[in-house]
């Protein structure tokens, strides 16, 4: 069985990372359809499933310490987000997770670039397991 889920989770997370490193360590708003693509919440506005997941990273993300933020603005956007140093650690390198000189940011924009799930999974499962082990 395909877990379509999980893989979204790997790739948004991928995304958001991406996203708070370019701009390391100004704090930015962080729309969630910026990751999750456009949403077109139904008639009673609820977003659909695909976004809310992504809203749902965002705050495990959070939870897990790897991102921080100061708000949020309905569903829509999280302000004033930025890494954490754990975060900024882990994505640069500087916690000794690089191999071969390549950054775990270098490995998450190549597989942004080549638009493969399958990629995008191994590098970030490899930084959510080193996460865990320097916590």
């Amino acid at each position: 069985m395909l877990d379509i889920h999980i893989t979204e989770f790997y790739n948004d997370t991928g995304r958001i990372f991406n996203r708070l490193y370019s701009q390391f360590p100004r704090q930015i708003t962080l729309w969630v359809d910026e990751i999750s693509g456009p949403d077109q919440p139904d008639e009673y506005g609820m977003h659909s499933d695909r976004y809310m997941a992504t809203y749902a990273t965002i705050l495990w993300l959070q939870q897990e310490g790897l991102i921080r933020f100061d708000d949020i603005d309905k569903h829509d956007a999280f302000n004033h987000c930025c890494l954490t140093l754990e975060g900024f650690r882990l994505l640069s390198g500087i916690a000794e997770l690089a191999q071969e000189n390549e950054r775990p940011i270098d490995l998450i924009r190549l597989a942004l670039k080549s638009q493969s799930s399958n990629q995008m999974e191994v590098v970030v499962a490899y930084i959510l397991t080193s996460h865990r082990k320097t916590t």
